[in-house]
């Protein structure tokens, strides 16, 4: 039996409600001792966290601690989860991702107040039935080895489902009782093997999001819209599909099948054509932006490219604004993996004063004025001060868990230069990961963006977060729009029409090394590679 953990006595002598246990540490006690026995009379405990370690079986113990309503085990080496988590019927959020898992409990129809089930990057081939699941909102099942959708996924029970991602496996089949989902939002089953999808999918009446890239369908002008449209054109086509079966059904239209194929492929085309986007990258001035790294940054977090936007207007709605940068936090918890992988900064282009220095500073030498603040700090000062709030947060709230800002300041741990961005007066207007300067605040009146993505782990992770984002500011329609039928040459309109194509404009950045050698630029010729967004590129005239 392994000896009493300190993380488990401190949790009981201060009745904590959350415990978080991960890394090497604790995968090193795992390893010599087996896991703390102890933690599983922590009966008080609703949060238990347990990843990046080396554990391969939670054991049976899990199931006393029937208080929890979030257990966390991503990233671990578990290959079963035991029976025993059925009587954890308080549960709202279970989290298996990234293990090795091939068996799940049979019936897991006591989990009641499950509302998040996330079983994805594991090795499952089959999966319970989840038709009793009646609170369950978010159900992950992808990149695992699936052939077929649990039983019950469709219940008419399961009114609150709002969001199914079983991308990456190898389901063959998808039943029309996907109508019976009424808050059905979002659908991702690309990367699999479905040769059809039912039309009745077309009355899906909350379905927004919908992504079914990778299959090869029979029907291939509906695979090419499905490669190069967005969820509504597809969701039209479906409706179209439908239509006609409900008539040929009834024994209508007929004799008029030839007709009614070639108009039917009509509407298709266009539909395609209206959904192009496009991307249009403006002619930078003569020298064009270039951000030069130093020497010190090499060593620290030695990724960057940068790009500039132009033409931009987020008050084109109420909302927008917001978007954009709710955008953003869902791209660092996505592509850019909690900031672990990459970090987005955006500034405004007015304020940015070119050109600029990618390097790194010791902490006291490090001087920014935080964004939302007026004072100017020291990067060491700011760390610290960071550190003592989310210190003081643990204790008000016995929790470990921490959010915002704080939960990245172990990306700083251990460094002994922080990497910075600095314009041409010196001023620092990015620390990455933790802030950017006050002076080049982005705000609803912003109409061009100067945008950084950063990384210590690879070139390529930075270029995908900033294709990412370019894509979906053109999808949200920050860019002003062009006036309709105008072309390429057209200018913005003070009162966008929605069947006009989106625009944004793109303009490069180069990134120098310390000799002055151009070493990226980006957007590239191999840059955003989107079928369905006609990229015209001034550069290549």
């Amino acid at each position: 039996m392994a000896t009493t953990w300190p993380e488990v006595q401190l949790a009981a002598s201060e009745n904590r409600r959350e415990l978080t246990l991960h890394g090497q540490e604790i995968s090193r006690r795992i390893q010599d001792g087996g896991i703390d026995e102890d933690l599983f009379k922590l009966s008080l405990l609703n949060f238990l966290k347990i990843s990046k370690t080396c554990l391969s079986d939670v054991g049976s113990g899990v199931g006393l601690l029937t208080n929890l309503t979030d257990l966390v085990l991503h990233n671990n080496s578990l290959t079963s989860v035991p029976n025993e988590i059925t009587n954890l019927t308080l549960l709202k959020l279970l989290d298996v991702s990234n293990n090795q898992i091939t068996s799940f409990p049979g019936d897991i129809s006591p989990l009641t107040n499950l509302q998040t089930l996330n079983v994805s990057m594991n090795k499952l081939s089959e999966f319970p039935a989840v038709g009793a699941l009646g609170a369950l909102h978010i159900f992950n099942i992808s990149h695992n080895q699936l052939e077929e959708l649990p039983e019950g996924i469709f219940s008419s029970s399961l009114v609150h489902l709002s969001k199914i991602v079983g991308n990456d496996n190898g389901i063959t089949e998808l039943s029309a009782d996907i109508v019976d989902l009424p808050h059905l939002n979002t659908l991702d089953l690309s990367d699999n093997k479905l040769l059809e999808v039912p039309s009745e999918m077309s009355e899906c009446a909350k379905l927004k999001e919908l992504n079914l890239k990778g299959n090869k369908f029979k029907d291939r002008r509906f695979g090419k819209m499905v490669d190069q449209c967005g969820t509504k054109s597809v969701l039209d086509y479906l409706a179209t599909q439908l239509k006609k079966e409900q008539e040929q059904a009834g024994k209508k239209g007929k004799g008029k099948k030839k007709k009614g194929g070639k108009k039917e492929q009509t509407e298709v085309q266009d539909i395609i054509k209206n959904m192009i986007n496009i991307l249009h990258f403006a002619e930078a001035a003569e020298a064009g932006c270039t951000v030069q790294l130093k020497p010190a940054v090499m060593s620290v977090r030695q990724y960057i490219v940068c790009c500039i936007v132009r033409e931009l207007d987020f008050q084109q709605s109420v909302n927008m604004f917001k978007n954009f940068i709710t955008l953003q936090t869902k791209l660092h918890d996505g592509v850019c993996q909690k900031r672990q992988a990459a970090t987005i900064a955006t500034h405004d282009l007015k304020s940015v004063k070119q050109p600029l220095t990618y390097d790194a500073m010791f902490p006291p030498n490090l001087k920014i004025v935080p964004l939302f603040k007026k004072k100017e700090s020291s990067g060491e000062k700011l760390v610290a001060d960071l550190r003592k709030e989310a210190e003081d947060y643990r204790r008000e709230k016995k929790r470990n868990a921490l959010s915002g800002i704080h939960q990245y300041l172990d990306l700083l741990k251990d460094k002994v230069q922080y990497p910075c961005l600095l314009d041409s007066d010196g001023d620092v207007i990015s620390f990455p990961p933790i802030t950017n300067s006050d002076k080049t605040k982005i705000s609803k009146e912003t109409t061009g963006l100067f945008i950084e993505v950063t990384s210590s782990t690879s070139l390529d992770v930075c270029k995908k977060a900033m294709d990412e984002l370019l894509f979906k500011m053109l999808e949200m329609g920050c860019g002003a729009r062009a006036r309709k039928g105008s072309g390429d040459e057209a200018s913005a309109g003070p009162e966008p029409d929605n069947s006009t194509p989106k625009r944004l404009v793109v303009e490069q950045v180069r990134i120098l090394d310390y000799e002055g050698t151009m070493k990226v630029v980006y957007p590239s010729r191999t840059d955003l590679p989107y079928d369905a967004v006609d990229v015209i590129r001034s550069y290549d005239d």
